[in-house]
């Protein structure tokens, strides 16, 4: 008798559903890692003395709303950038990843973050003893230069914020280097998923979470000698926290007061240099005496060297060099 012969059904291929959760960390895992960036040990903050004072005497900065600037491109200078480079990639993409990149051109003109929350900036330099700052942000170089430390340490704890420190970019062709290498990393996640709403809607989340870090990190050229470092501020939705307020120049300035370190420690300070304008020995001499009303001992680490700037004092009524006319968010924190 012979062998019966079995009949062995073709193997179907079952394309693996990818949890929608497991898609969300993978997604939010790579949008964190392109918000990491290298911070330098100081950052600079120039302010008249009775701002040095404010910041000492209370521990906190001021961040003032990015539409209290006064300047028309604050959080808009990176969005035409931003457009590009999407589309440019849209025309190389398939599957849940295409579809992601169409919605999000479609709805980006009313989803920018300039249209959904306000932001608030607390704004510093890497630029050290630079004269151009001392006359526009120290009261014509007769006010002081804060240079504050960037301690490892852990952060205030602040539920009802996000807050981010990150490195100002004036240039549109790195712009446009940043933001095509952070949305590429994407990419191939949303592609081995499978087209489905709420795909799209985490892959939707993680492109406009990317553009947004984008916008707040990116000013005009015009700019790029104030070296900025912005500290920046989102309350969340939910959060009771009100902004206050201030005039300058005749406006109103909406801002927060923001926490330096935890526990309402002090200030650190690596040194602070007296402006140009000013008499140097009486003028360190001033600020000593105020470390000490603001609690600050010798010893402490928190205790700074007072130098002089090395800068050639210049005559006060001397108009200053063409700047643009509108002041930038930098100017706007520093008063």
């Amino acid at each position: 008798m012979s062998k019966s012969r079995k009949h062995h059904r073709p193997k179907t291929r079952h394309r693996t559903r990818r949890n929608p959760l497991a898609l969300d960390r993978m997604l939010d895992g790579i949008v964190h890692e392109a918000f990491k960036v290298g911070t330098p040990e100081i950052l600079y903050h120039y302010t008249s003395w009775s701002g040095a004072e404010g910041i000492l005497k209370s521990r906190q900065f001021w961040a003032t709303a990015h539409d209290c600037t006064n300047d028309e491109a604050e959080l808009r200078s990176a969005d035409e950038i931003i457009r590009e480079v999407v589309q440019d990639l849209r025309t190389k993409s398939k599957g849940a990843a295409a579809a992601t990149l169409d919605k999000f051109l479609e709805g980006y003109p009313k989803l920018q973050i300039t249209q959904l929350r306000t932001v608030y900036l607390s704004c510093f330099s890497i630029a050290r003893d630079d004269k151009e700052q001392w006359r526009k942000y120290a009261d014509d170089g007769r006010g002081v230069c804060l240079g504050v430390k960037i301690l490892n340490e852990q952060p205030p704890a602040e539920t009802d914020r996000a807050t981010k420190l990150a490195r100002v970019d004036y240039s549109e062709a790195s712009m446009a280097v940043h933001i095509t290498n952070r949305v590429q990393k994407l990419l191939p996640v949303l592609e081995r998923a499978q087209l489905t709403k709420r795909n799209i809607e985490l892959g939707l989340l993680a492109l406009h979470r990317t553009a947004a870090f984008a916008a707040i990190t990116a000013k005009q050229a015009i700019w790029a000698s104030e070296q900025e470092y912005r500290r920046m501020t989102v309350l969340h939705l939910e959060a009771s926290a009100e902004p206050k307020v201030r005039m300058s120049g005749g406006r109103t300035i909406r801002y927060l007061t923001i926490e330096v370190r935890a526990h309402g420690k002090k200030v650190a300070l690596a040194e602070v240099i007296i402006g140009p304008n000013q008499n140097a020995e009486q003028a360190s001499e001033r600020f000593v005496k105020l470390l000490a009303d603001c609690g600050y001992e010798i010893n402490d680490m928190e205790y700074p060297k007072v130098i002089a700037s090395a800068v050639v004092p210049w005559n006060s009524a001397t108009p200053a060099p063409s700047v643009p006319s509108a002041p930038s968010a930098l100017e706007a924190a520093n008063t």
